[in-house]
């Protein structure tokens, strides 16, 4: 692929005279204009060697070249003001091009295609490919655009940018080493209270060193010998008979009302276990019988990009009832809090004392399951995980549970 760039004014002049100066480049025939956001007169610009001019000798001087360049003396406050901003302004040109041409070399040394996206977000984020605090916001904004992340995980994802920009404004790359994940442990310390909490921040992070090391970027891995600590999840399953209670009251409820589209995205949750962002994009969802297949939207690795979950027959009445009612194809779509208000009136309205909020939905299928006999082995491929230690962190044994599993295993010895 070849690469070139050039310096040209676009000859509309604006209303003082002066025409914009652009940069011109070409990326495998085809071509890119950038604004270098300033402008000069046409008659005092060589476009030969990209460069403006305070003056011209008698031979190169264009019609209207006296006109152009006494208003361009009054307007820069005389000939020395003049001659300097326009060595400023070749000055910015230049660095202009040399900042395209760094980044036709970072590319052809990495052996990776340059498309004009690319390109352009390159030019426009000096810096990111340096600076690790610039990088992951260009980043995440990126993986937003191209549907890559939903609204939530990108709030979440620039949280954990805002504290990061906080511990330290930049953060060059070939700075990153053990050091930097125990200081920004100590930080977060100090500056977070949950643990929980904390361990995200360092998973967000680790997220977009990994995007940055598939891109080429060198840097010391910071967290190859780190361990981030975490404790059981806040959020408590949904008991049975609160459970059933919740389904009582959908059932009374009538249809188009906001509790009840609210209460049927959050009790097929708990029945099938997909988190909020699976069930905001449920409409693309493919259903053959009781087996859905869906792109999941968190960490959208290529491994666990299309699942496939089966569904029970209680989930699929819930689906089928938003499909019903919602005419869509998917469930009635609120805000988070204001959906996240509801469940806990409803709560209350109930005397349900656990805190009802759609994260309880993931943890409340993953207890029923292991309650009902599901292995943890099963339960971990339901929900899409990596590994089985998170997992474990959605899975509540109460004590129905052990006192349950105790009279099975009695029944097993005198049945021996």
């Amino acid at each position: 692929m070849g690469y070139s760039t050039t310096v040209a004014l676009r000859h509309s002049a604006r209303k003082d005279g002066t025409c914009q100066v652009r940069l011109v480049v070409t990326l495998d025939r085809r071509v890119l204009q950038v604004s270098l956001g300033i402008a000069w007169p046409l008659a005092l610009f060589d476009e030969a060697e990209g460069v403006c001019l305070a003056s011209r000798p008698p031979r190169a001087r264009p019609a209207g070249y006296a006109e152009q360049l006494a208003a361009a003396q009054v307007r820069a406050g005389g000939a020395e003001a003049l001659a300097q901003l326009a060595d400023d302004y070749s000055l910015l040109i230049g660095k202009a091009r040399a900042k395209a041409n760094n980044i036709f070399v970072e590319y052809r040394l990495s052996g990776q295609v340059l498309t004009r996206e690319k390109f352009l977000l390159d030019y426009q984020n000096e810096g990111s490919k340096k600076d690790f605090v610039s990088y992951y916001y260009h980043k995440v904004l990126e993986r937003h655009r191209k549907k890559k992340i939903g609204d939530t995980t990108k709030k979440n994802h620039l949280s954990t940018w805002r504290a990061l920009k906080a511990f330290r404004a930049e953060i060059p790359f070939h700075t990153l080493g053990p050091d930097f994940a125990d200081d920004f442990k100590l930080y977060l310390d100090k500056t977070v209270r949950g643990l929980n909490t904390r361990w995200t921040r360092h998973k967000d992070v680790k997220t977009y060193l990994a995007i940055a090391r598939k891109e080429k970027i060198k840097f010391e891995n910071p967290y190859e010998d780190f361990k981030v600590a975490t404790e059981p999840g806040k959020w408590k399953p949904v008991p049975p008979d609160e459970l059933r209670r919740l389904e009582a009251y959908y059932q009374r409820c009538a249809p188009g009302t906001a509790p009840r589209r609210i209460l049927c995205k959050f009790l097929f949750s708990c029945k099938c276990g997909l988190r909020l962002g699976d069930l905001k994009n449920i409409g693309r969802a493919q259903l053959e019988g009781n087996r859905m297949t869906y792109e999941m939207q968190k960490g959208w690795s290529k491994r666990l990009r299309a699942s496939l979950l089966p569904l029970t027959r209680q989930a699929l009445a819930y689906l089928r009832d938003a499909h019903e009612e919602e005419g869509t194809g998917k469930f009635a779509d609120y805000s988070d809090q204001y959906e996240n208000r509801t469940l806990r009136a409803i709560g209350l309205q109930l005397g349900i004392e656990t805190h009802l909020h759609h994260h309880v939905g993931r943890e409340t299928f993953a207890t029923e399951f292991i309650r009902h006999g599901g292995t943890v082995q099963v339960l971990q491929k339901l929900l899409g995980h990596a590994k089985i230690t998170t997992t474990m962190k959605y899975v509540h044994v109460d004590e129905h549970m052990m006192a349950q599993a105790i009279e099975q295993l009695d029944a097993r010895n005198e049945a021996a």
